[in-house]
């Protein structure tokens, strides 16, 4: 089974800066290990390709976007708010107008069917998405959080992005039916830092189905 979650990764490389944003090196000389850069270009090229199967599953899934548009969160002081689709499925990304080492720490939600299934069944199903798509997907831990009275779970893990080592942690919140997949990236280990503005958004998200 594949889940929601999956997408949530595909959608973490539209919060890495642009050429451009980090600060120029000051004429400092490097030198290039040419078989490094192949070996990486090798890698992109692959993960490439796995997106694009994926994209092109999660387009046909039977109730992806089970319930886009339709709850309310609140923007962190001085983070944007982007509306945007990928392949078919709608989502939201919340994000820092600057980067860090070439990153915006973001928020995602998308949303999806539970098909009956329970929010512990999704979440299984999720895990195991995750270690099959997710490039060194290594779990931290897990558990169960109640947003108002909806009794959620919540995944804490790292993976790889192009590259580079990124920290998250994805709240599933059932209503109705509908699960909704929250997801909080920053880079790895500076995820305790961007807490407080995680929890102002993550605390105001409230369905309306």
């Amino acid at each position: 089974m594949m889940t929601a979650i999956a997408l949530g990764f595909l959608l973490l490389s539209a919060c890495k800066g642009q050429p451009g944003d980090e600060k120029k090196d000051g004429g400092l000389q490097f030198a290039v290990d040419t078989e490094q850069l192949k070996h990486m270009d090798s890698m992109k090229a692959a993960q490439r390709l796995a997106d694009s199967v994926l994209v092109q599953r999660a387009n046909n899934m039977p109730g992806i976007n089970a319930g886009a548009g339709r709850f309310v969160i609140g923007v962190p002081s001085g983070w944007r708010r982007v509306d945007t689709l990928l392949g078919n499925i709608r989502a939201v990304i919340l994000d820092t107008p600057s980067t860090f080492a070439g990153f915006r720490i973001n928020l995602s939600i998308v949303s999806d069917s539970l098909r009956g299934m329970s929010v512990d069944d999704y979440m299984r199903g999720t895990i195991g998405s995750l270690a099959q798509y997710v490039p060194q997907f290594s779990l931290i831990g897990k558990g169960e959080r109640t947003f108002g009275t909806r009794p959620s779970r919540w995944l804490h893990y790292t993976q790889n992005r192009d590259g580079t080592r990124l920290e998250n942690i994805c709240y599933l919140i059932p209503d109705k039916g509908i699960v909704y997949i929250l997801t909080c990236s920053t880079l790895k280990g500076r995820l305790l830092g961007s807490r407080p503005a995680f929890e102002q958004a993550v605390t105001s998200f409230t369905p309306q189905n």
